[in-house]
């Protein structure tokens, strides 16, 4: 059986959605999971065993991209294709492509319902991890439980002794697209101090873009920030005591390898992007959730204590 996932994007949504190839490969045991990415993301898959191919697609190309991406999907005859995206183009791209049957996730937008079945429309609003599974409970009719197959091989040793990180430490990925999502420099920097006041001898790695490096000026920090791959980044979350960040795909890739991972929410709709797999804890400012800024820094610490013991 040959079964095709659409889901080009973004880092973070593609962690959610790596439990539907999980779930896939249990109700079928036998099948090819191929999956279209956009170039960039390939890593991601890469490092996740249900995944058996991986096709790239240009966005950059535009239109010109869609129809390369179509042509090459067009090879295959598919049993079985999901799209996860429940966009226009994902939509349209499942739509003329050759496949026994073809549905999309609930949650559809930009009228792509039109073009492919939206399967429980009514589980719009769910986790997205739960909501990428209902696909694959729609063609079963059984129930799985969100589970991933990864593997990680990576340079993260050597990338860590080269900068001089020996021994215990905790990660900090405080950068995020997106208005209201950052919880800002400031209480990162008090909750540096805090954390090395109290642990002198657990050093402290800042992750990020290459953009990120400096952002934080602190001689108390490993400034890692564009110096990782997603692999690398995958192998130092590994060896991590905790991950404190803000919602981005490096956080939910933490929480996903199993490290005690500490979310700072700000305007994200927490109901639809919370982590769902592994071992996290929630900050929001329930009162204001554009007030990101307001949340303590001592009460995250607080929470990172927790994790350490």
């Amino acid at each position: 059986m040959k079964i095709l996932i659409i889901k080009p994007s973004s880092f973070g949504d593609i962690v959610q959605a790596l439990p539907c190839a999980n779930a896939l490969k249990q109700a079928y045991p036998k099948c090819e999971i191929s999956w279209v990415v956009f170039n960039g993301w390939e890593s991601l898959l890469k490092i996740c065993l249900d995944v058996d191919k991986i096709i790239s697609w240009n966005r950059k190309r535009g239109l010109k991209g869609f129809f390369e991406i179509l042509k090459e999907v067009r090879k295959t005859k598919y049993d079985i294709i999901i799209d996860l995206q429940g966009l226009l183009r994902s939509a349209a791209l499942t739509r003329f492509a050759t496949a026994k049957t073809k549905i999309g996730v609930p949650g559809m937008k930009e009228f792509s319902s039109f073009l492919i079945k939206e399967v429980c429309p009514k589980k719009a609003n769910i986790n997205a991890t739960l909501r990428n599974l209902e696909p694959v409970r729609f063609l079963t009719g059984q129930l799985f439980n969100p589970e991933v197959n990864i593997k990680i091989e990576s340079n993260a040793e050597s990338i860590l002794k080269d900068n001089k990180v020996f021994g215990d430490f905790l990660t900090l990925l405080p950068f995020a697209r997106g208005d209201g999502k950052e919880w800002g420099v400031d209480n990162y920097c008090k909750l540096i101090d805090l954390v090395k006041n109290k642990y002198i001898n657990i050093q402290i790695v800042v992750l990020g873009l290459k953009s990120d490096f400096g952002k934080i000026r602190s001689d108390r920090i490993v400034d890692l920030c564009g110096k990782t791959n997603i692999e690398d980044l995958a192998g130092i979350l590994l060896k991590s005591k905790v991950a404190v960040g803000a919602d981005t795909g490096s956080m939910h890739l933490s929480s996903i390898l199993q490290t005690p991972s500490i979310f700072i929410f700000g305007a994200s709709d927490i109901n639809e992007t919370s982590p769902y797999i592994g071992r996290f804890s929630l900050f929001v400012n329930e009162k204001n959730r554009d007030r990101i800024n307001n949340i303590k820094s001592e009460n995250v610490f607080a929470e990172i204590q927790k994790w350490i013991k």
